[in-house]
Order: structure tokens, then C-alpha cells, then sequence
């Protein structure tokens, strides 16, 4: 993301000296880049916006290669919508060959980790960054890197695992759409759909809170390292460390499996979680040698993706739903009524 941030594009033959079109029916072009982007965007439930997903549910940014139809939509986008914080590499040779020429809207109001200390550096684009009314209080990467590896990123990307966070984002969201229009009645309708929807965040942070709270002491191993910003804001101990490397398309070694599940043993946890868009071998080889439950195929929690048409976690509310019954049942917590607004 940061090449993507300093980037400086030439025009390409194909597609680059294209300028974004407003269409005559107040159209508005979007690109949404993570899957919990599209879904805040379909939630607003906008008839003046056309929107394109990259992402598939399921799916990781760390293995998205863009495919032709994606790049002919981010040359014609009005707004570009990402995450910020780094996430997006893959977007960096995308935003060159589609020579995209219209408003990249960080929905963070972070683009990149260093703007965290405080440097913030364009240079000379060929498009428009806009960080939006509101900033995520970007925290640092929850794990060291092992012995011998560099860590992928210094701040962490995963705001989404927090409904108050989403918040942010979908109000950014609304600004960037207010401002591709000019049409007053849109931007009333706009205002009214991104209202709802946060009252809707805001109901869902505090079912989950509440719900969590019922549970004395939680502890949260995963597949993956994404949930940071989840165990921060509900007071659970996030050990996920030690589960975190492991190559999506390997199992872990013998080695790692006993000294992982040592470490499970030694925290108390009971139960150990993988995620909707990682390999759950490991998980389950580890649970097993520390003598504790495996959370696994749909009851896995989503972190990096949604799921698909049908899941549980098909939109963003559903996935929040999915992973705090599915953590609070597991811990023996008790569930919160669930508002009728979701």
C-alpha cells in the first residue's frame, strides 16, 4: 500500500487516459476492495451507485490477483474504496495498468503505517486520496514475529473485527458518496441509509460486548492473527501467536503442534478457532494434542472474508452475529437478546 500511496502513473494505451464519468443518470462507479467494504456499500442499499467487488467471500487480499473485467471497472471507477493501513498491496500494479483516475477513499483514514507516525506523502498522482471525516485509532500488529521472520506489517489492518470500527468506516464510506454527487435528493438518501445502518453498528457493538461480558476470563486462539482489534475492544486475552504462521497450504510441523499446544494448555483456553479463509488442519492437530475443542468448518469465525451466499457470515452483521455466538457458546458465556434492528 505504500507504493500504492506514491504511486506516479502514466497514461497506458489501453485504458489510462480515461477520466471517471459521471453517467447522466448521477451514476456513481465504486470499486470496493475487502468484502466487508462491499458489504457496508450494499447495506446503504443506493440505487445511483454501481458497484464492483474485488474480493471474493471466502478469499484473502494476500492472494487476489485482479482479472481483466476488475481492472476495466477500476478505470472507469468514481471511487475506489479501500481499507488503508497497509492491507492492499494487491492494488498496487492494478492502479497503474487501469490508469484509475478518480477518488481512492480510505475508509480508515489510515492509507498507510507510517502516516500513524505521523508522515503523510502523496507526491504527485494521478488520482485523488481522500481520508474521510473519521480515523480508526490504528493500534500496533498484536504478535512479534518468529525467530528469523519479519513481520508483515508494524500497525494492523483488521479494523473490521469491531462493529465500532465499521462505523467509522461506513461514515467515511457516505462522505466519499455525498461528494461524487451533486444530486440533493441523493445525498438525503445517503445520509438517511448510512444513519440506519450505523444506529444497526452501534446495536451490534453492544449486544456483542454485552455478551462477551458474561464470560469470566476469555481466551482466543485462532487460525490466523485478525482479531486484535475484537479482543482489545471486548477485554479477551488473544494468544493467537503461536497459531498465526502457519503456511495456509501446509500443516504445521510436529514440533510446532506440541509446543502450540503447550502453550494452549498453559493459558487455560478451551476451545481453539479457525477462520472461514484458512486451513483448519493445524488447528485441529493442535486442539487435539492440547485436549480441547476445535471450532471448524462453518462454525469457524470470519476474519479476513465474508462468506458466501447462504452463510452465516454472508454479510457484515451476519459475520459479527456468527463469531460472537460461536466464541460466547464455546466459552460458556450467555448470549445477550439480540436486537430486533438486526
Amino acid at each position: 500500500m505504500k507504493k500504492l500511496a506514491i504511486l506516479a502513473v502514466s497514461c497506458l494505451a489501453l485504458s489510462a487516459c480515461s477520466t471517471p464519468n459521471a453517467q447522466a443518470d448521477d451514476q456513481i462507479n465504486v470499486v470496493a476492495s475487502t468484502t466487508q467494504i462491499c458489504d457496508y456499500v450494499k447495506q446503504l442499499n443506493l440505487d445511483d451507485v454501481d458497484l464492483t467487488c474485488l474480493l471474493a467471500p471466502n478469499a484473502s487480499a494476500h492472494d487476489h490477483e485482479m482479472t481483466h473485467e476488475q481492472l476495466t471497472k477500476l478505470s472507469k471507477a468514481d471511487l475506489m474504496l479501500v481499507n488503508g493501513v497497509d492491507l492492499e498491496h494487491f492494488l498496487d500494479d492494478a492502479v497503474e495498468s487501469s490508469g484509475f483516475k478518480g477518488t481512492m477513499v480510505v475508509t480508515t483514514g489510515v492509507l498507510t503505517g507510517e502516516e500513524v507516525e505521523g508522515t503523510v506523502n502523496d507526491g504527485d498522482l494521478p488520482y485523488t486520496i481522500d481520508r474521510g471525516i473519521a480515523k480508526v485509532a490504528v493500534e500496533k500488529w498484536p504478535f512479534a514475529p518468529e525467530p528469523g521472520e519479519v513481520a508483515e506489517f508494524t500497525y494492523d489492518p483488521h479494523v473490521w473485527t469491531t462493529p465500532r470500527n465499521a462505523k467509522i468506516q461506513v461514515g467515511n464510506i457516505g462522505n466519499a458518496l455525498k461528494n461524487a454527487t451533486d444530486n440533493e435528493e441523493t445525498k438525503k438518501d445517503i445520509d438517511a441509509a448510512v444513519d440506519l445502518y450505523q444506529k444497526q453498528l452501534q446495536e451490534l457493538d453492544d449486544w456483542a460486548a454485552e455478551s462477551i461480558a458474561s464470560v469470566k476470563d476469555p481466551v482466543l486462539f485462532t487460525s490466523h492473527d485478525a482479531f486484535g482489534y475484537f479482543s482489545a475492544a471486548y477485554g479477551v486475552n488473544f494468544v493467537g501467536a503461536a497459531l498465526s504462521d502457519f503456511n495456509e497450504q501446509q500443516d504445521a510441523t510436529a514440533s510446532h503442534i506440541a509446543e502450540a499446544a503447550e502453550t494452549v494448555r498453559a493459558s487455560g483456553a478451551t476451545a481453539l478457532f479457525a477462520e472461514n479463509s484458512n486451513n483448519s488442519k493445524s488447528i485441529e492437530a493442535i486442539a487435539k494434542a492440547a485436549g480441547v475443542k476445535a471450532i471448524v468448518g462453518e462454525d469457524a469465525l470470519y476474519g479476513d472474508s465474508l462468506g458466501p451466499a447462504g452463510s452465516e457470515g454472508e454479510t457484515y452483521v451476519g459475520s459479527i452475529i456468527h463469531n460472537i455466538e460461536t466464541v460466547v457458546d464455546a466459552w460458556g458465556g450467555t448470549l445477550a437478546p439480540l436486537p430486533a434492528s438486526l
